[in-house]
Protein backbone atom coordinates (compact mmCIF):
# COMPACT_ATOMS: atom_id res chain seq x y z
CA UNK A 1 0.00 0.00 0.00
CA UNK A 2 2.82 2.44 0.81
CA UNK A 3 4.48 1.72 -2.55
CA UNK A 4 1.27 2.41 -4.45
CA UNK A 5 0.77 5.69 -2.57
CA UNK A 6 4.33 6.81 -3.42
CA UNK A 7 3.79 5.99 -7.10
CA UNK A 8 0.53 7.97 -7.22
CA UNK A 9 2.19 11.00 -5.62
CA UNK A 10 5.12 10.82 -8.05
CA UNK A 11 2.80 10.64 -11.06
CA UNK A 12 0.77 13.62 -9.80
CA UNK A 13 3.96 15.71 -9.36
CA UNK A 14 5.18 14.73 -12.85
CA UNK A 15 1.84 15.61 -14.46
CA UNK A 16 1.72 19.03 -12.77
CA UNK A 17 5.32 19.75 -13.73
CA UNK A 18 4.78 18.86 -17.38
CA UNK A 19 1.54 20.82 -17.67
CA UNK A 20 3.29 23.84 -16.17
CA UNK A 21 5.83 23.78 -19.02
CA UNK A 22 3.15 24.02 -21.75
CA UNK A 23 1.45 27.49 -21.84
CA UNK A 24 -1.67 26.24 -23.66
CA UNK A 25 -2.41 23.65 -20.98
CA UNK A 26 -1.28 25.74 -18.00
CA UNK A 27 -4.57 27.69 -17.71
CA UNK A 28 -6.66 24.51 -17.78
CA UNK A 29 -4.41 22.95 -15.18
CA UNK A 30 -4.85 25.94 -12.88
CA UNK A 31 -8.61 25.80 -13.27
CA UNK A 32 -8.66 22.08 -12.41
CA UNK A 33 -6.32 22.67 -9.48
CA UNK A 34 -8.48 25.50 -8.13
CA UNK A 35 -11.58 23.34 -8.50
CA UNK A 36 -9.98 20.47 -6.57
CA UNK A 37 -8.71 22.78 -3.81
CA UNK A 38 -12.12 24.38 -3.45
CA UNK A 39 -13.86 20.98 -3.42
CA UNK A 40 -11.62 19.58 -0.68
CA UNK A 41 -11.56 22.71 1.49
CA UNK A 42 -15.17 23.89 1.20
CA UNK A 43 -17.43 22.83 4.11
CA UNK A 44 -19.81 20.03 3.18
CA UNK A 45 -21.67 19.93 6.52
CA UNK A 46 -21.67 21.74 9.85
CA UNK A 47 -21.82 20.66 13.47
CA UNK A 48 -22.67 23.44 15.85
CA UNK A 49 -21.00 26.59 14.56
CA UNK A 50 -18.21 24.93 12.59
CA UNK A 51 -18.21 23.54 9.08
CA UNK A 52 -16.19 20.53 7.99
CA UNK A 53 -14.67 19.83 4.58
CA UNK A 54 -13.50 16.64 2.92
CA UNK A 55 -9.91 17.46 3.87
CA UNK A 56 -10.96 17.88 7.53
CA UNK A 57 -12.70 14.52 7.48
CA UNK A 58 -9.70 12.78 5.90
CA UNK A 59 -7.38 14.27 8.50
CA UNK A 60 -9.74 13.23 11.32
CA UNK A 61 -9.95 9.68 9.95
CA UNK A 62 -6.15 9.53 9.75
CA UNK A 63 -5.81 10.62 13.39
CA UNK A 64 -8.45 8.07 14.43
CA UNK A 65 -6.60 5.23 12.71
CA UNK A 66 -3.32 6.30 14.31
CA UNK A 67 -5.01 6.45 17.72
CA UNK A 68 -6.52 2.97 17.18
CA UNK A 69 -3.13 1.51 16.29
CA UNK A 70 -1.53 3.18 19.30
CA UNK A 71 -4.14 1.76 21.67
CA UNK A 72 -3.63 -1.71 20.19
CA UNK A 73 0.13 -1.49 20.75
CA UNK A 74 -0.47 -0.33 24.35
CA UNK A 75 -2.88 -3.22 25.01
CA UNK A 76 -0.26 -5.76 23.90
CA UNK A 77 2.23 -4.35 26.40
CA UNK A 78 -0.52 -4.10 29.05
CA UNK A 79 -1.40 -7.81 28.68
CA UNK A 80 2.15 -9.15 28.71
CA UNK A 81 3.81 -6.83 31.23
CA UNK A 82 0.97 -6.12 33.68
CA UNK A 83 -1.98 -8.54 33.52
CA UNK A 84 0.17 -11.53 32.62
CA UNK A 85 2.17 -11.20 35.84
CA UNK A 86 -0.97 -11.52 38.00
CA UNK A 87 -1.41 -15.19 37.09
CA UNK A 88 -5.13 -14.66 36.42
CA UNK A 89 -7.03 -17.03 34.14
CA UNK A 90 -6.94 -16.39 30.41
CA UNK A 91 -10.63 -15.48 30.26
CA UNK A 92 -10.18 -12.78 32.93
CA UNK A 93 -7.12 -11.40 31.13
CA UNK A 94 -9.06 -11.25 27.84
CA UNK A 95 -12.01 -9.49 29.47
CA UNK A 96 -9.89 -6.84 31.21
CA UNK A 97 -7.93 -6.21 28.00
CA UNK A 98 -11.15 -5.89 26.00
CA UNK A 99 -12.71 -3.40 28.42
CA UNK A 100 -9.52 -1.32 28.70
CA UNK A 101 -8.99 -1.29 24.92
CA UNK A 102 -12.45 -0.08 23.98
CA UNK A 103 -12.59 2.29 26.94
CA UNK A 104 -9.38 3.97 25.72
CA UNK A 105 -10.70 4.09 22.14
CA UNK A 106 -13.92 5.77 23.32
CA UNK A 107 -12.00 8.36 25.36
CA UNK A 108 -9.60 8.91 22.46
CA UNK A 109 -12.45 9.64 20.07
CA UNK A 110 -13.97 12.15 22.49
CA UNK A 111 -10.60 13.91 22.87
CA UNK A 112 -10.02 14.05 19.10
CA UNK A 113 -13.48 15.46 18.47
CA UNK A 114 -13.00 18.08 21.16
CA UNK A 115 -9.59 19.09 19.79
CA UNK A 116 -11.03 19.24 16.30
CA UNK A 117 -13.62 21.71 17.46
CA UNK A 118 -16.64 19.42 17.42
CA UNK A 119 -19.22 20.20 20.06
CA UNK A 120 -19.74 16.79 21.62
CA UNK A 121 -22.93 17.94 23.32
CA UNK A 122 -24.48 18.42 19.87
CA UNK A 123 -23.99 14.69 19.27
CA UNK A 124 -25.74 13.70 22.48
CA UNK A 125 -29.23 13.80 20.98
CA UNK A 126 -28.18 11.77 17.93
CA UNK A 127 -26.34 9.28 20.13
CA UNK A 128 -29.34 8.87 22.44
CA UNK A 129 -31.70 8.18 19.51
CA UNK A 130 -29.28 5.68 18.02
CA UNK A 131 -28.74 4.11 21.46
CA UNK A 132 -32.47 3.44 21.90
CA UNK A 133 -32.71 1.86 18.44
CA UNK A 134 -29.59 -0.24 18.88
CA UNK A 135 -30.69 -1.23 22.39
CA UNK A 136 -33.92 -2.78 21.09
CA UNK A 137 -32.16 -4.48 18.19
CA UNK A 138 -29.21 -5.83 20.19
CA UNK A 139 -31.02 -6.61 23.44
CA UNK A 140 -30.03 -10.30 23.48
CA UNK A 141 -26.42 -9.52 22.57
CA UNK A 142 -26.18 -6.95 25.36
CA UNK A 143 -27.72 -9.44 27.80
CA UNK A 144 -25.17 -12.13 26.88
CA UNK A 145 -22.34 -9.57 27.04
CA UNK A 146 -23.21 -8.47 30.58
CA UNK A 147 -23.76 -12.11 31.61
CA UNK A 148 -20.27 -12.95 30.31
CA UNK A 149 -18.71 -10.21 32.44
CA UNK A 150 -20.57 -11.51 35.53
CA UNK A 151 -19.47 -15.10 34.83
CA UNK A 152 -15.83 -14.10 34.40
CA UNK A 153 -15.57 -12.05 37.58
CA UNK A 154 -17.91 -14.02 39.90
CA UNK A 155 -16.53 -17.34 38.51
CA UNK A 156 -19.45 -19.72 39.22
CA UNK A 157 -17.97 -21.79 36.39
CA UNK A 158 -14.32 -21.95 35.30
CA UNK A 159 -12.36 -23.37 32.41
CA UNK A 160 -11.97 -27.12 32.95
CA UNK A 161 -15.15 -27.55 35.07
CA UNK A 162 -17.50 -30.43 34.29
CA UNK A 163 -21.00 -28.89 34.21
CA UNK A 164 -24.58 -29.75 33.31
CA UNK A 165 -26.97 -27.15 31.87
CA UNK A 166 -30.38 -28.64 31.24
CA UNK A 167 -29.73 -31.84 29.27
CA UNK A 168 -26.23 -30.73 28.23
CA UNK A 169 -23.15 -32.13 29.94
CA UNK A 170 -19.57 -31.21 29.10
CA UNK A 171 -16.26 -29.63 30.04
CA UNK A 172 -15.86 -25.84 29.85
CA UNK A 173 -13.14 -24.98 27.33
CA UNK A 174 -13.41 -21.18 27.08
CA UNK A 175 -15.58 -18.43 28.56
CA UNK A 176 -16.06 -15.54 26.15
CA UNK A 177 -17.85 -12.24 26.57
CA UNK A 178 -20.89 -13.39 24.59
CA UNK A 179 -20.85 -17.19 24.79
CA UNK A 180 -19.16 -20.14 26.49
CA UNK A 181 -17.57 -23.03 24.62
CA UNK A 182 -18.26 -26.53 25.99
CA UNK A 183 -16.99 -29.91 24.80
CA UNK A 184 -19.39 -32.79 25.52
CA UNK A 185 -18.36 -36.32 26.46
CA UNK A 186 -19.01 -37.22 22.80
CA UNK A 187 -16.28 -34.70 21.80
CA UNK A 188 -18.86 -32.34 20.28
CA UNK A 189 -18.30 -28.59 20.68
CA UNK A 190 -21.23 -26.54 21.95
CA UNK A 191 -21.53 -22.75 21.96
CA UNK A 192 -23.88 -21.74 24.78
CA UNK A 193 -25.05 -18.10 25.27
CA UNK A 194 -23.82 -16.75 28.59
CA UNK A 195 -27.30 -15.69 29.68
CA UNK A 196 -28.32 -19.36 30.06
CA UNK A 197 -25.87 -19.79 32.93
CA UNK A 198 -27.55 -16.99 34.90
CA UNK A 199 -31.17 -17.66 33.94
CA UNK A 200 -31.17 -21.46 34.35
CA UNK A 201 -29.95 -23.86 37.00
CA UNK A 202 -26.37 -25.01 36.40
CA UNK A 203 -24.97 -28.20 37.96
CA UNK A 204 -21.21 -27.75 38.42
CA UNK A 205 -19.62 -31.06 39.40
CA UNK A 206 -16.17 -29.47 39.79
CA UNK A 207 -17.01 -26.34 41.80
CA UNK A 208 -14.65 -25.90 44.81
CA UNK A 209 -14.21 -29.66 45.29
CA UNK A 210 -14.14 -32.05 42.30
CA UNK A 211 -14.93 -35.11 44.45
CA UNK A 212 -18.40 -36.33 43.41
CA UNK A 213 -20.70 -39.18 44.40
CA UNK A 214 -21.96 -41.77 41.91
CA UNK A 215 -25.03 -43.91 42.60
CA UNK A 216 -25.35 -47.40 41.09
CA UNK A 217 -28.78 -49.08 41.64
CA UNK A 218 -28.73 -52.88 42.08
CA UNK A 219 -31.52 -55.43 42.54
CA UNK A 220 -31.11 -58.99 43.83
CA UNK A 221 -33.59 -61.83 44.21
CA UNK A 222 -35.66 -62.38 47.34
CA UNK A 223 -34.02 -64.98 49.56
CA UNK A 224 -30.48 -63.77 48.89
CA UNK A 225 -28.11 -63.67 51.85
CA UNK A 226 -27.79 -59.96 52.68
CA UNK A 227 -24.31 -60.26 54.16
CA UNK A 228 -23.04 -62.01 51.06
CA UNK A 229 -24.65 -59.32 48.90
CA UNK A 230 -22.80 -56.62 50.87
CA UNK A 231 -19.51 -58.43 50.56
CA UNK A 232 -19.87 -59.13 46.84
CA UNK A 233 -20.78 -55.52 45.94
CA UNK A 234 -18.41 -53.65 48.27
CA UNK A 235 -15.58 -55.92 47.22
CA UNK A 236 -16.04 -54.69 43.66
CA UNK A 237 -16.33 -51.04 44.71
CA UNK A 238 -13.20 -51.04 46.86
CA UNK A 239 -11.13 -52.86 44.24
CA UNK A 240 -11.79 -50.35 41.46
CA UNK A 241 -8.76 -48.02 41.06
CA UNK A 242 -10.85 -44.88 40.34
CA UNK A 243 -13.07 -45.24 43.41
CA UNK A 244 -11.87 -43.27 46.44
CA UNK A 245 -11.48 -45.12 49.72
CA UNK A 246 -12.05 -41.90 51.70
CA UNK A 247 -15.04 -41.42 51.84
CA UNK A 248 -15.45 -45.18 51.70
CA UNK A 249 -18.03 -46.85 49.39
CA UNK A 250 -21.42 -47.49 50.96
CA UNK A 251 -24.26 -49.88 50.16
CA UNK A 252 -27.74 -48.69 51.12
CA UNK A 253 -30.72 -51.04 51.33
CA UNK A 254 -33.42 -48.90 49.73
CA UNK A 255 -36.63 -50.94 49.50
CA UNK A 256 -38.40 -54.25 49.11
CA UNK A 257 -39.37 -54.05 45.44
CA UNK A 258 -42.03 -55.96 43.53
CA UNK A 259 -39.52 -58.51 42.22
CA UNK A 260 -36.23 -57.75 43.99
CA UNK A 261 -34.43 -56.37 47.00
CA UNK A 262 -33.21 -52.97 45.83
CA UNK A 263 -29.85 -51.51 46.89
CA UNK A 264 -27.92 -48.34 45.98
CA UNK A 265 -24.12 -48.50 45.77
CA UNK A 266 -22.65 -45.06 46.60
CA UNK A 267 -19.04 -44.38 45.58
CA UNK A 268 -16.96 -41.21 45.36
CA UNK A 269 -14.66 -40.27 42.47
CA UNK A 270 -12.21 -37.44 41.80
CA UNK A 271 -13.00 -36.98 38.08
CA UNK A 272 -16.77 -36.46 37.67
CA UNK A 273 -16.58 -36.47 33.86
CA UNK A 274 -15.80 -40.20 34.07
CA UNK A 275 -18.92 -41.07 36.07
CA UNK A 276 -20.76 -42.73 33.16
CA UNK A 277 -17.75 -44.88 32.27
CA UNK A 278 -17.21 -45.79 35.93
CA UNK A 279 -20.86 -46.78 36.37
CA UNK A 280 -20.63 -49.11 33.36
CA UNK A 281 -17.42 -50.74 34.64
CA UNK A 282 -18.93 -51.26 38.10
CA UNK A 283 -22.02 -52.90 36.59
CA UNK A 284 -19.83 -55.33 34.64
CA UNK A 285 -17.83 -56.26 37.74
CA UNK A 286 -20.86 -56.48 40.03
CA UNK A 287 -22.55 -58.96 37.68
CA UNK A 288 -19.47 -61.19 37.76
CA UNK A 289 -19.14 -60.89 41.54
CA UNK A 290 -22.81 -61.76 42.17
CA UNK A 291 -22.50 -64.88 40.01
CA UNK A 292 -19.35 -65.85 41.91
CA UNK A 293 -21.26 -65.70 45.23
CA UNK A 294 -24.32 -67.45 43.77
CA UNK A 295 -26.58 -64.39 44.10
CA UNK A 296 -29.40 -64.18 41.57
CA UNK A 297 -30.49 -61.06 39.68
CA UNK A 298 -34.27 -61.64 39.25
CA UNK A 299 -36.60 -61.18 36.32
CA UNK A 300 -39.83 -59.21 36.84
CA UNK A 301 -42.36 -61.71 38.19
CA UNK A 302 -46.00 -61.95 39.27
CA UNK A 303 -47.80 -64.47 41.49
CA UNK A 304 -50.94 -66.11 40.04
CA UNK A 305 -53.57 -67.18 42.59
CA UNK A 306 -56.18 -69.76 41.41
CA UNK A 307 -59.56 -69.73 43.16
CA UNK A 308 -61.07 -72.87 41.49
CA UNK A 309 -60.72 -76.04 43.67
CA UNK A 310 -61.04 -78.27 40.59
CA UNK A 311 -58.08 -76.60 38.83
CA UNK A 312 -55.98 -76.73 42.00
CA UNK A 313 -56.70 -80.47 42.37
CA UNK A 314 -55.73 -81.07 38.73
CA UNK A 315 -52.43 -79.19 39.16
CA UNK A 316 -51.55 -81.07 42.37
CA UNK A 317 -52.29 -84.43 40.70
CA UNK A 318 -50.13 -83.53 37.69
CA UNK A 319 -47.25 -82.35 39.87
CA UNK A 320 -47.32 -85.56 41.94
CA UNK A 321 -47.11 -87.67 38.81
CA UNK A 322 -44.30 -85.65 37.19
CA UNK A 323 -42.16 -84.72 40.21
CA UNK A 324 -39.18 -87.09 40.65
CA UNK A 325 -38.68 -88.76 43.99
CA UNK A 326 -36.23 -86.92 46.23
CA UNK A 327 -32.98 -88.75 46.92
CA UNK A 328 -31.63 -88.52 50.43
CA UNK A 329 -27.88 -88.04 50.57
CA UNK A 330 -25.75 -89.26 53.44
CA UNK A 331 -22.40 -87.75 54.41
CA UNK A 332 -19.91 -88.74 57.08
CA UNK A 333 -20.01 -86.55 60.17
CA UNK A 334 -16.54 -85.10 59.58
CA UNK A 335 -17.52 -83.99 56.07
CA UNK A 336 -20.65 -82.22 57.34
CA UNK A 337 -18.59 -80.44 59.99
CA UNK A 338 -16.09 -79.17 57.40
CA UNK A 339 -18.89 -78.03 55.09
CA UNK A 340 -20.63 -76.08 57.86
CA UNK A 341 -17.32 -74.42 58.83
CA UNK A 342 -16.71 -73.28 55.22
CA UNK A 343 -20.21 -71.84 54.99
CA UNK A 344 -19.76 -69.96 58.26
CA UNK A 345 -16.60 -68.36 56.86
CA UNK A 346 -18.82 -66.47 54.39
CA UNK A 347 -20.83 -64.84 57.17
CA UNK A 348 -19.99 -61.25 58.01
CA UNK A 349 -20.80 -59.17 61.03
CA UNK A 350 -22.80 -56.04 60.41
CA UNK A 351 -19.90 -53.93 61.71
CA UNK A 352 -17.32 -55.69 59.52
CA UNK A 353 -15.39 -53.26 57.36
CA UNK A 354 -15.00 -55.88 54.61
CA UNK A 355 -11.26 -55.76 54.17
CA UNK A 356 -10.62 -56.49 50.49
CA UNK A 357 -7.72 -56.31 48.13
CA UNK A 358 -7.23 -53.21 45.98
CA UNK A 359 -5.64 -53.04 42.54
CA UNK A 360 -2.85 -50.47 42.47
CA UNK A 361 0.08 -49.94 40.16
CA UNK A 362 2.55 -50.90 42.90
CA UNK A 363 4.31 -54.22 43.45
CA UNK A 364 2.58 -56.35 46.05
CA UNK A 365 5.79 -56.72 48.06
CA UNK A 366 5.90 -52.93 48.62
CA UNK A 367 2.31 -52.87 49.89
CA UNK A 368 3.05 -55.78 52.22
CA UNK A 369 5.98 -53.92 53.77
CA UNK A 370 4.24 -50.61 54.54
CA UNK A 371 1.34 -49.46 56.70
CA UNK A 372 -0.47 -46.59 54.99
CA UNK A 373 -1.85 -45.13 58.24
CA UNK A 374 1.59 -45.23 59.89
CA UNK A 375 3.18 -43.70 56.81
CA UNK A 376 0.70 -40.78 56.85
CA UNK A 377 1.40 -40.14 60.56
CA UNK A 378 5.16 -40.09 59.91
CA UNK A 379 4.76 -37.71 56.98
CA UNK A 380 2.71 -35.34 59.14
CA UNK A 381 5.03 -35.69 62.11
CA UNK A 382 7.76 -33.35 63.26
CA UNK A 383 10.35 -35.32 61.27
CA UNK A 384 8.13 -35.66 58.22
CA UNK A 385 7.79 -33.58 55.09
CA UNK A 386 7.97 -29.78 55.36
CA UNK A 387 4.36 -28.55 55.57
CA UNK A 388 3.92 -24.79 55.46
CA UNK A 389 2.24 -21.92 53.59
CA UNK A 390 3.76 -21.42 50.15
CA UNK A 391 3.47 -18.73 47.48
CA UNK A 392 3.31 -19.12 43.72
CA UNK A 393 2.97 -15.96 41.64
CA UNK A 394 0.13 -14.03 43.30
CA UNK A 395 -1.47 -17.00 45.09
CA UNK A 396 -0.81 -18.30 48.62
CA UNK A 397 -1.43 -22.00 49.38
CA UNK A 398 -1.64 -22.94 53.06
CA UNK A 399 -0.28 -26.05 54.78
CA UNK A 400 1.17 -27.83 51.75
CA UNK A 401 4.34 -29.69 50.85
CA UNK A 402 6.29 -30.10 47.62
CA UNK A 403 6.05 -33.31 45.59
CA UNK A 404 9.80 -33.53 44.86
CA UNK A 405 10.61 -33.02 48.56
CA UNK A 406 8.17 -35.80 49.51
CA UNK A 407 9.89 -38.14 47.02
CA UNK A 408 13.28 -37.45 48.63
CA UNK A 409 11.77 -38.00 52.10
CA UNK A 410 10.27 -41.36 51.09
CA UNK A 411 13.58 -42.48 49.54
CA UNK A 412 15.53 -41.41 52.64
CA UNK A 413 13.25 -42.70 55.40
CA UNK A 414 11.50 -45.68 53.76
CA UNK A 415 14.41 -46.95 51.64
CA UNK A 416 12.41 -46.72 48.40
CA UNK A 417 13.93 -46.16 44.99
CA UNK A 418 12.70 -43.26 42.85
CA UNK A 419 9.96 -45.17 41.03
CA UNK A 420 8.70 -46.81 44.22
CA UNK A 421 8.51 -43.43 45.99
CA UNK A 422 6.49 -41.91 43.11
CA UNK A 423 4.19 -44.95 43.07
CA UNK A 424 3.56 -44.67 46.82
CA UNK A 425 2.71 -40.98 46.42
CA UNK A 426 0.25 -41.76 43.62
CA UNK A 427 -1.30 -44.49 45.80
CA UNK A 428 -1.98 -41.88 48.52
CA UNK A 429 -3.70 -39.66 45.92
CA UNK A 430 -5.76 -42.58 44.55
CA UNK A 431 -6.95 -43.42 48.07
CA UNK A 432 -8.01 -39.82 48.71
CA UNK A 433 -5.45 -39.14 51.44
CA UNK A 434 -3.57 -36.33 49.67
CA UNK A 435 -4.23 -34.25 46.55
CA UNK A 436 -2.79 -31.47 44.42
CA UNK A 437 -3.82 -28.00 45.67
CA UNK A 438 -5.71 -27.32 42.41
CA UNK A 439 -6.55 -30.99 41.64
CA UNK A 440 -4.83 -30.66 38.26
CA UNK A 441 -1.94 -33.11 38.65
CA UNK A 442 -1.14 -36.53 40.01
CA UNK A 443 1.85 -37.20 42.21
CA UNK A 444 5.07 -36.26 40.41
CA UNK A 445 8.71 -35.69 41.27
CA UNK A 446 8.28 -31.99 40.49
CA UNK A 447 7.76 -28.64 42.23
CA UNK A 448 4.02 -29.22 42.78
CA UNK A 449 2.12 -28.23 45.93
CA UNK A 450 0.41 -31.19 47.66
CA UNK A 451 -1.91 -31.05 50.68
CA UNK A 452 -3.44 -33.65 52.98
CA UNK A 453 -7.19 -34.09 52.92
CA UNK A 454 -8.84 -31.99 55.63
CA UNK A 455 -9.35 -34.75 58.14
CA UNK A 456 -5.72 -35.85 57.68
CA UNK A 457 -4.06 -32.41 57.59
CA UNK A 458 -1.62 -31.32 60.28
CA UNK A 459 -2.97 -28.84 62.82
Amino acid sequence: MAGIAVRVIVWIVVVFYITDLIPLIRDYRNQVLNFLIESFTSPIFTLGNKGFSILDIMFLVGLTIAMWKGVGYFIKIFRTKIIGLTGAEQSIQDTISFLVQYGLIFLGLLILLQLWGVDVSSLAIIASVLGVGIGFGLQNIANNFMSGIILIFERPIQVGDFIQVGNLEGIVKRIGLRSTYITTLDKISLIVPNSRFLENEVLNWSHNNPISRVKVPIGVAYGSEIKSVRKAILEVAKSHPEVLLHPSPQLWFQEFGDSSLNFDLLVWIREPQKKHKLKSELNYRIEVSLRKYGIEIPFPQRDLHLKSPEIEQMIQTWMQKNTPQSVELYYPDNFVHKLERKISDLELDEEDNLTVSTRDNIDSKILNNIDIDTLIKEMRGSHGVAIKDRRHRWGIYSKCFVGSEAVKWLMRTQNFNLQEAISIGQLLIDRGLIHHVLDKHGFKNEYLFIVFMKKNSRV
